[in-house]
């Protein structure tokens, strides 16, 4: 049925996908007992292996992290600091370069 004139149509919307991040500050204790790789399959089966690097969050804000979450990140007063608006703004092809 075709929408009303004025109207968008929902199948006219491109899609919306929400990321939900946890954020936490890990000592550099508990660090030293977790992975220091990552392991991705290779389309041939294959693995590649990937080294863990801790990094300071306040160095986020350039790293191409998706989402773009870096630049809210590097802002923080502190690790845990509250944040008043959990939202960042839409991912678009006008303010993301996409890979």
């Amino acid at each position: 049925m075709p929408g009303r004139i004025g109207r968008i149509r929902r199948s006219d919307l491109p899609p919306r996908k929400i990321h939900l991040l946890y954020r936490r500050h890990v000592t550099p204790d508990v660090r030293a007992r977790m992975a220091a790789e990552e392991y991705d399959e290779l389309p041939g089966g294959g693995r590649e292996v990937g080294v863990v690097e801790w990094i300071d969050y306040r160095k986020t804000a350039d790293l191409p992290i998706f989402p773009p979450i870096g630049p809210a990140l590097a802002a923080l007063s502190s690790p845990d600091a509250p944040v008043a608006d959990p939202a960042l703004p839409a991912i678009t092809d006008d303010n993301y370069t996409w890979v």
